[in-house]
């Protein structure tokens, strides 16, 4: 069974404005990297489109590009130290304690994983496209290479990082704020996370862009309620 840490509440308090803190920063981050893609390259719809729309799209907004996937990169990353603060602020031990952990560095690993290939990779894809010189041969071969490492780091990114890893963590601190006595959010938590698990469904060739979206949506002000809750009670 879960014990629960023994801390003194000093620490204990300490972990909770860690924790608070970048559960907003996660939560400004991936609203900023909206506000900057969405009117720039239509994101996240464009990244349905085919290479001939997309790569010209990225290399002419390539400033909205680099801010806009810089701040979704910061959001992922500020996913890895947040797990370590919520063991602590929920003043977690055991197997539970550990999940939180594992489950939260898995879930931003793999999501900032996904994101990098749009910094680093789609940039250079777009001005080889692009090139005046390149010949239609050249431009088939790079639009192989976009689609095989958009669906290789997509899958990682968001069906493993967003829909397993994070939808899994979030169950494990919901069931955590149950035995709490934090009822509504935990019960709230397991409808987010099962509309998280719901875009693996995507690998059988289901797909809902509309649930995707929506799911992550109710999962960022889930972790809002997350943090008002902690500051209020814990």
């Amino acid at each position: 069974m879960t014990q629960a840490m023994t801390a003194h509440p000093s620490d204990t308090r300490s972990g909770v404005t860690g924790a608070v803190s970048l559960i907003f920063l996660q939560f400004a981050t991936m609203w900023g990297a909206f506000f900057i893609l969405a009117p720039t390259i239509n994101w996240p719809a464009s990244l349905g489109e085919p290479p001939a729309i997309i790569l010209p799209l990225i290399l002419d907004q390539s400033g909205a590009v680099f801010a806009g996937y810089l701040s979704y990169l910061i959001h992922a990353v500020a996913l890895i130290p947040l797990a370590v603060l919520l063991r602590h602020a929920l003043r977690l031990d055991g197997a539970m304690g550990q999940a939180i952990i594992v489950l939260g560095v898995l879930a931003g690993f793999a999501k900032a994983l996904g994101i990098t290939r749009w910094l680093f990779l789609m940039p250079g894809l777009a001005t080889a496209y692009t090139d005046p010189a390149a010949s239609p041969a050249t431009q088939d071969a790079i639009a192989v290479v976009y689609e095989a490492f958009n669906a290789y780091a997509g899958g990682v990114g968001e069906l493993m990082g967003v829909g397993l890893f994070a939808g899994v963590w979030t169950i494990v601190i919901s069931f955590a704020a149950i035995r709490r006595g934090w009822t509504l959010l935990g019960y709230s938590g397991y409808g987010a996370a099962a509309l998280l698990l719901s875009t693996l469904l995507s690998v059988v060739g289901i797909e809902s862009p509309i649930m995707l979206t929506l799911s992550g949506i109710l999962w960022q002000f889930w972790t809002v309620a997350l943090a008002i809750t902690l500051w209020r009670k814990a």
